[in-house]
Order: C-alpha cells, then structure tokens, then sequence
C-alpha cells in the first residue's frame, strides 16, 4: 500500500511522511503553511513575501517518486485594510 511525504524540493528535507493519500498530503500541507505563518507571527517577524517549493512524494515498497510539487507564498496573500482600525 503506498503512503506519501512531503519533501522541502531545495534542501531535500522531510518534513511529513506516512500519509495516507493524496488528500492527507494537502492537509499536511495546509498545517505546513499554518504553522510557518504562526512561527513567524510569534516571533514578530513578518512573511515578508517567503516562498518555499514542496514536493509531494508517493512511496511504494521503498520506492519514491515524486507526484506533485506544491508552491508555499507566505505573504504575498496577507489582507491589508488601508482604513485605521475602530
């Protein structure tokens, strides 16, 4: 039965992997997202406009091969409200 993981495509780190399917591969990139969003947030840093490729990896009896690749844009979607607040 074949699992996914995801993969940082530049640096070639693991950053999830035994996920059950396609479908759980997004979700974990979703939480990747997040995650890195919150991170930074808690540390009064702004995105700042990072951008960051993910491979997303289909592994059967030990062999991988990579079925999709996914482009985190952190920042570059953030709201901005040019009316002061309330």
């Amino acid at each position: 039965m074949p699992s996914y993981q995801l993969r940082d495509t530049s640096t070639r780190q693991l950053l999830d992997h035994d996920l059950a399917d396609f479908a759980a591969a997004e979700a974990a990139l979703d939480r990747i997202d997040d995650q890195l969003e919150h991170d930074l947030a808690a540390n009064g840093e702004g995105a700042g406009r990072i951008r960051l490729r993910l491979d997303v990896e289909k592994v059967t009896a030990g062999i991988t091969e990579t079925v999709g690749h996914h482009v985190l844009l952190l920042g570059v979607d953030d709201p901005t409200d040019p009316r002061p607040a309330l």
